[in-house]
């Protein structure tokens, strides 16, 4: 059987609410094997997002409280926002943190992409690595209340508290402690 034969195929399409940032549908799809999901709810995102490890040179990532209205929580995570419209995704990882740290970065590098909720979005989720500069601004108090430095046991401790409560954060410091441990990093 060809891969095209093993993918789903939308048959009909009824779109509930269109913005910038986000639409809702309800598709009418047909499984590879021929049942038919008569109300398949999809929300569709119409950019990727991005997650921002930036490392400085005494091996500790900075991380940004960042409150949540739709959680109301207020903890740590990676530097991550949205990759505007025609921006690349470095030029992003770039934008982010300088907006959200007040640090320069360098050195970007895509080390991982995936789908956070792929049973009901097409959501994207890009993980850049990159080596923090100089800082030459502040971080946005529209959006942080709080930066800081963590070591790499100061964020397995985190992690261990359960205080790590960003999947997007969570995936990009797992990856970066991975790396820290396989490159014999402390």
């Amino acid at each position: 059987m060809s891969e095209e034969n093993q993918l789903p195929e939308r048959l009909s399409r009824e779109t509930f609410f269109e913005s910038e940032y986000m639409r809702l549908h309800l598709d009418r799809v047909r499984q590879p094997n021929g049942c038919i999901i008569e109300r398949f709810h999809y929300v569709e995102f119409p950019r990727p997002a991005v997650g921002v490890v930036v490392e400085n040179d005494r091996g500790q990532v900075v991380l940004c409280r960042v409150p949540r209205y739709t959680s109301m929580t207020c903890t740590w995570s990676v530097p991550a926002g949205g990759v505007e419209e025609g921006e690349d995704v470095l030029e992003s990882a770039r934008r982010e943190v300088r907006e959200e740290t007040g640090f320069e970065s360098f050195e970007h590098r895509l080390v991982y992409t995936y789908y956070p909720q792929q049973g009901s979005s097409n959501k994207l989720f890009q993980i850049v690595f990159c080596k923090a500069g100089e800082e030459t601004g502040s971080f946005d108090p529209n959006e942080i209340s709080e930066v800081g430095w963590f070591s790499r046991d100061e964020v397995e401790a985190l992690i261990t508290r359960g205080e790590m409560q960003d999947g997007l954060g969570l995936t990009a410091l797992l990856l970066w402690l991975r790396t820290a441990n396989t490159s014999g990093q402390s």
